[in-house]
């Protein structure tokens, strides 16, 4: 049987306390809660609305909006590591070629 490791952590989010079980650790479910609730206020504060269901949609754009640009930057650099690695590749195969023909050469 496999345990159940989650471990239950009460959070506040926009004045409103939850009790979330959670397999993560209680710091980021926490870390993760004032972010949401810290992009909540801000959205209040810019937009100037009341109801909470809105701003929390609001939110919820604006920090899927966060996640798809890291995830395209992070896989932008990743492609740029690949292509330098490949270029390496190239290079080293080259110069390798480049010494097993004067081998024959000189031999």
């Amino acid at each position: 049987m496999v345990e159940d490791k989650a471990t239950s952590t009460r959070i506040t989010i926009f004045g409103e306390t939850y009790s979330i079980r959670s397999q993560a650790e209680p710091e980021y479910t926490n870390k993760v809660a004032e972010h949401v609730d810290r992009t909540m206020h801000m959205i209040k504060k810019q937009v100037g609305l009341q109801d909470p269901l809105k701003i929390a949609i609001l939110a919820s754009m604006s920090i899927t909006d966060e996640f798809f640009q890291a995830r395209e930057t992070a896989e932008k650099k990743t492609e740029e590591r690949e292509n330098k690695c490949s270029s390496l590749i190239n290079l080293i195969e080259v110069y390798l070629e480049g010494n097993k023909a004067e081998e024959v050469f000189s031999g």
